[in-house]
């Protein structure tokens, strides 16, 4: 019982998760009922984790939370959850990048279908035609970020993705659900709709190798990294050198 116990609360996206571990171990992850449940459930959710855990809310030393981009109310209330437990408890907060959670998602499905994937691009509408995209290869067992994430539109993430020869890309994240069509070319495929989603599970795996890093976040200048409107500006990759 030494080992700090941890949550991970996953709410950047239309379904929700929060999940419980201590040390390196994950302990049990609840998805929430439905879409945009964040608010109602969240707290009901988490007493439910810790009674698994056998444990109580004054035992919690970390929070790892998805600071987005993703939904703002979502995030929100996961920002605003993480600042509770640090000011009551001063439990330290990991702020994950949704992508890196995403990412973890193919993991699961590599894992669950015995598929390799060695590359992928992660996908959240940035309404307007525009999206947040990433792309990572997988290098020892773990994703390697070699796009940023930022706002593209899908034409400008093919042609990089085609410019750098990458090959067999699976695509995942919400940002497929309308737009599928938009992102479809010789070297890219959709992986299974059921691994499109950020979980709490794999929030807790990036938020272990975050925390290895020390990389924790200041609880009063936390701010989350909302979905943007039809305002929001295009960037254009920059090219392999």
């Amino acid at each position: 019982m030494s080992e700090k116990l941890i949550i991970a609360i996953e709410t950047s996206g239309r379904v929700g998760s929060a999940a419980i571990g201590r040390g390196n171990e994950l302990i049990s992850e609840i998805s929430f009922s439905g879409f945009m449940k964040h608010s109602a459930e969240l707290f009901t959710v988490l007493e439910r984790l810790l009674h698994r855990a056998n444990a109580t809310a004054d035992a919690i030393e970390e929070v790892y939370i998805t600071a987005g981009p993703g939904s703002f109310t979502g995030l929100r209330i996961a920002a605003t959850a993480a600042k509770m437990f640090y000011f009551t408890q001063r439990a330290q907060i990991i702020a994950a990048d949704s992508m890196a959670v995403i990412a973890e998602s193919a993991s699961e499905y590599a894992a669950d279908t015995g598929g390799t994937v060695d590359c992928i691009a992660t996908i959240l509408d940035a309404k307007k035609d525009l999206f947040y995209a990433a792309v990572f290869d997988r290098i020892d067992g773990h994703w390697q970020r070699c796009l940023d994430t930022d706002i593209f539109t899908a034409k400008q993430l093919l042609n990089w993705l085609e410019i750098n020869k990458k090959k067999n890309v699976g695509l995942l994240g919400e940002g497929l659900v309308y737009y599928a069509e938009k992102f479809k070319a010789p070297f890219t495929h959709l992986l299974d709709e059921s691994c499109w989603l950020a979980t709490a599970a794999g929030l807790f795996q990036v938020g272990q190798r975050m925390t290895a890093e020390k990389q924790f976040a200041d609880p009063l200048a936390l701010t989350p990294k909302y979905i943007r409107g039809p305002d929001a500006a295009v960037k254009r990759p920059r090219q392999k050198s």
